[in-house]
């Protein structure tokens, strides 16, 4: 049973909001965050979602919730476009890729976004933007919580699960609370960037330097990710966060569309597409022309209005954790806290020699997720006859569930740098540390804000490396990164 959980109705009760977001240093010094007022008035969104079971799937294990928080009645069933104004309870947005066999991962999908709605609209209008942060992370634990008890008491859902990409929007702050390898994108000034990181084996080994992002196209165990709602008691919610401004544009997809549809080619059909239910019906059409052979949902949403500042000329969005203040039980900028020791979930069909993979040398990023000592364990555990398979008929090729990785660092309350990148090149992509940062351009640089850290440039033109350098960014200090190809 696919759906969506969609509600348009609108609140006019508005008022100004505080625009400082990023928090300055020490993670106990909150006030800029914790004074937000409500969402201010003239913040505009118009937002579609939709759902396929794509050509080879007999069942839709995917689900999506759109929701206006502010909104009295509850969710509806459907896919229609909507808009209206932010209200000062926000507004949720959600994709849940479910897994199991049978109906087992349509259950956990269904009974995620059901669990989203419920946590995230509340009883009462959250305080600030750290209270909304809290209420999504919470929302996405006890849908966690739930369906693994769910799972525990019905042995015909045994090992049934789901990712979850939730994205909530208050005070002209998006938040986005991340398990597993659902994505969102954000499209600003014609150039898309990925906010969210899969929690999966191949991107873990990108990070590490030790695949490359065209290796990764052909790695084997690509279908790994480190952990889903309900497979655990507890789970790791990745918490990151953007500003929005004027035009910005955001997709929310499972991996049914990201995994066929190159990062490139999702971001021309972004930018040329205007009305939203013809880009998600052409995305999912691109889907299914790269083989379909998985259920493919998207959501795709637009922001305007004068509450928002205009974008910043070169500037680019990127990746960034948020950093929840400490409360009473002790939880934090730490995360929440899982069992030290999980079970390992590999299939047996990778039981056997563990493959080669080319050595790269390559800097980690900064403040990672996931720990290259977890991806050294999951990998040394492919040569393990005792694993346990999780059947999964509604993801690509199997995926599964790896041993669980530690909760997610969440950055120290640093203050990211501003990094500009120039390239002698007039086509190509800047790539840093593995990840796609859009096109470069001979006469325009791109604006990057970095947190402090080794980062890896390179230059690609049509897959080809033309030129990379090694980069430390310092704390304070602007850098100023200039690419040029070696000359024959």
């Amino acid at each position: 049973m696919s759906g969506a959980h969609q509600n348009g109705d609108d609140e006019s009760s508005l008022g100004e909001g505080d625009e400082t977001i990023a928090p300055g240093p020490g993670t106990e010094s909150r006030s800029p965050l914790t004074v937000a007022g409500p969402t201010p008035a003239g913040l505009t969104f118009t937002v579609y979602g939709k759902t396929h079971v794509g050509l080879i799937r007999e069942h839709n294990e995917d689900n999506f919730m759109v929701a206006n928080l502010g909104a009295g009645s509850g969710p509806l069933a459907g896919e229609e476009e909507t808009s209206g104004l932010v209200t000062s309870r926000g507004l949720g947005l959600a994709v849940c890729d479910g897994m199991g066999g049978a109906a087992a991962g349509e259950v956990a999908s269904h009974m995620a976004v059901d669990t989203l709605f419920d946590m995230l609209r509340g009883d009462d209008t959250p305080e600030d933007r750290d209270s909304f942060a809290r209420r999504l992370v919470d929302s996405i634990e006890e849908a966690g919580a739930r369906i693994f008890l769910s799972a525990k008491k019905d042995r015909t859902r045994r090992g049934m699960g789901t990712t979850a990409t939730v994205a909530g929007l208050v005070d002209k702050v998006l938040f986005m609370g991340q398990v597993g390898d659902s994505r969102c994108y954000l499209l600003r000034n014609d150039r898309l960037t990925l906010l969210t990181k899969d929690q999966s084996l191949v991107n873990q080994l990108i990070e590490a330097g030790q695949l490359t992002v065209d290796e990764a196209d052909a790695f084997e165990h690509s279908n790994i990710i480190l952990q889903a709602l309900g497979t655990t008691q507890q789970v790791a919610v990745d918490l990151t966060f953007v500003e929005l401004r004027r035009g910005d544009r955001v997709l929310l997809c499972s991996d049914g569309l990201s995994g066929l549809v190159h990062d490139t080619t999702i971001e021309e059909e972004m930018a040329y597409i205007g009305p939203l239910p013809e880009l998600a019906n052409r995305l999912i059409e691109l889907a299914n022309a790269a083989g379909g052979h998985d259920n493919v949902t998207c959501i795709v949403a637009d922001f305007d209005g004068d509450a928002l500042e205009p974008p910043e000329e070169g500037a680019v969005p990127f990746y960034q954790q948020y950093p929840l203040p400490r409360e009473h039980d002790g939880r934090g900028t730490t995360g929440p806290t899982l069992p030290h020791v999980v079970k390992s979930m590999v299939p047996r069909s990778m039981a056997g020699p563990r493959p080669a993979i080319r050595d790269r040398a390559s800097d980690p990023p900064a403040g990672g997720s996931f720990s290259w000592s977890t991806a050294a364990a999951v990998l040394a555990l492919l040569g393990l006859a005792a694993v346990i398979t999780i059947v999964s008929a509604g993801r690509r090729a199997n995926p599964t569930i790896g041993a669980a990785a530690p909760p997610p660092a969440y950055v120290d309350a640093q203050i990211p740098v501003e990094v500009k990148v120039r390239a002698a090149l007039n086509a190509g992509e800047l790539y840093v540390n593995g990840r796609s940062y859009g096109p470069l351009r001979l006469e325009e640089p791109i604006l990057l804000r970095l947190l402090p850290g080794s980062y890896h440039f390179e230059a690609r033109e049509v897959d080809v490396t033309q030129v990379g350098k090694d980069v430390l960014v310092e704390p304070g200090v602007p850098t100023e990164v200039v690419l040029i190809p070696a000359t024959d």
